[in-house]
């Protein structure tokens, strides 16, 4: 018997395994190395993150004195990158709005705010004045990868328009 349940309890993990994927809120790109994707969004499609998950010493996207740069909704964007791949992200928008990014493992799906960890490369991140280019780039360790990107609202703003462009190279 015990067997038997142990045997039920494997396939269950295997199956999640084999399903899992990123949330519905946030949007999945497909990005190709040496092409630019450049997509347009809104912050009225995010949502508002508890923010302590970013300070965390193994996150690190941000110290206390900068959450009211991240204190607005987040727009979740996520994609895949071949192990030493470089990303540059760069968004465009005439409103207060900033930008954070981290790589996971390709077999991870943490978003904020479950993020416990991240890849060595850390979190990065862009707090300029509104309407200047917000721009971070990471780099791929040895193995596949997670790129999660979150534009964000200042000061708790909700609503706004904007543009990122991605652009991966080996």
């Amino acid at each position: 018997m015990k067997s038997f349940i142990a045997t039920i309890l494997l396939m269950a993990a295997m199956l999640a395994t084999a399903n899992a994927q990123f949330p519905d809120h946030v949007k999945v790109l497909k990005v190709e190395l040496n092409q630019t994707k450049t997509i347009t969004g809104d912050l009225a499609e995010g949502r508002f993150v508890d923010l302590r998950f970013g300070m965390r010493g193994s996150v690190n996207c941000f110290t206390a004195d900068q959450k009211r740069y991240f204190s607005g909704h987040h727009r979740l964007i996520a994609f895949e990158v071949p192990a030493n791949t470089k990303v540059l992200v760069e968004m465009t928008t005439n409103s207060d709005m900033s930008l954070y990014g981290y790589m996971i493992d390709a077999k991870r799906y943490d978003v904020p705010p479950y993020v416990e960890n991240v890849s060595k490369s850390g979190c990065s991140a862009s707090v300029n004045p509104k309407g200047a280019l917000e721009r971070i780039m990471m780099k791929a360790g040895s193995t596949k990868t997670h790129v999660v990107v979150a534009v964000t609202g200042l000061d708790e703003n909700s609503t706004g328009e904007f543009t990122l462009k991605v652009t991966a190279r080996p």
